[in-house]
Parts: structure tokens; sequence; C-alpha cells
């Protein structure tokens, strides 16, 4: 069983999951999470002789948005306890605004009618721009998760950019083909 507390969410009801029993978080509370870490409006902060720019705000079909009804709470760096900054907390409408754009986004979006080479030429991409702004990510995945800088470079940051190339390189050779018996 795991008992933790949902990050800014001080003084409110805690998340118990008990994995044997099998009783898993809802997927609001799951999508809550994810969206709660949200993004610009921006902080700036002059960290690992660079200033790292923190956006805070949610981001929700292609816009930065504040969370409804204009919550916040601080999320803290866990190496010093210390607040890093305020970010939008998003609400069970937020999410639920977001999950409809992003499915909205996939079933008739550009994404969805694309075909899968230039679908990998975009994953690549982005793999490129994560490697070209990996010391930056690395000091805020640093900054927020309290892990060691090299860890969050070479583990966190480097084989998140390594996963992205596999996959992208998977786009166009993933095919469904029916066999003749």
């Amino acid at each position: 069983m795991c008992v933790r507390k949902l990050r800014g969410e001080d003084g409110e009801e805690e998340l118990v999951v008990d994995y044997v029993r099998g009783r898993y978080p809802t997927r609001k509370q799951c999508l809550t999470a994810l969206v709660m870490n949200g993004l610009p409006s921006q902080v700036e902060k002059n960290i690992n002789n660079m200033t790292v720019k923190i956006p805070h705000q949610l981001f929700i079909n292609g816009e930065f948005v504040d969370a409804e009804g204009g919550k916040t709470y601080k999320t803290i760096n866990p190496t010093d306890g210390t607040a890093i900054c305020e970010v939008s907390l998003a609400q069970i409408s937020d999410v639920d605004k977001a999950v409809a754009a992003a499915k909205e986004a996939f079933e008739s979006g550009e994404w969805g009618k694309m075909n899968p080479r230039d679908r990998g030429r975009l994953i690549y991409k982005l793999a490129d721009l994560m490697e070209e702004h990996q010391d930056e990510l690395a000091t805020i995945e640093a900054m927020d998760s309290g892990a060691v800088y090299t860890l969050a470079l070479k583990t966190h940051v480097g084989m998140s950019i390594q996963t992205f190339r596999y996959f992208a390189g998977w786009c166009d050779k993933i095919q469904v083909r029916q066999l003749t018996l």
C-alpha cells in the first residue's frame, strides 16, 4: 500500500493507493497530477550559471492559461524545502477541458491526418530541441525532483531524448496487414 499527498494539496485528503487490492487513482486524479505541473507566464531563476525560465500556467488547447478559479500552489525544492515558485493548481474542470482538447486534436487535428514519416520527423525535431536545451532541462529537473544534476542530465533528460528518437524511428515502420492463408 502506498499513501502519499498530491503536490499542492496541503491540509486536504490524502490519496491512498492499495496496490494489493487493485485500487488505483482515477483517470481524473492522474490527469490532475500531470496537468498540475503546468506551464508560461514565467518565473526566472538564476541557477547553475544560467537564467532558467520556469513557466507556471496550465497548457490547454494550445495555450497557457491559469487554472479555473485562479488556485495555485507552491512547488517545493525537495533538497532544501524552499518554494521554487507558485504554479496553477488544475481543477477537475481544467482536466476535463484538457482531455477534451487533446481528444479533439488527436481525432480531428493535423497529427491524425499526418503521414507516419512526417510524424517521425516531428518527434526527431522534438528530441533535437530537447538535446539543444538539455542543460536547462536538467537544471529544472534537478531542482524540481531533488535529483543530482548529472543524474538529471544523463538519465532523466538524456534517456528521454533517446526514447523520443527510438519511437520516432518506428513511426513509419508500424503497419497493419492482414495475412491471407
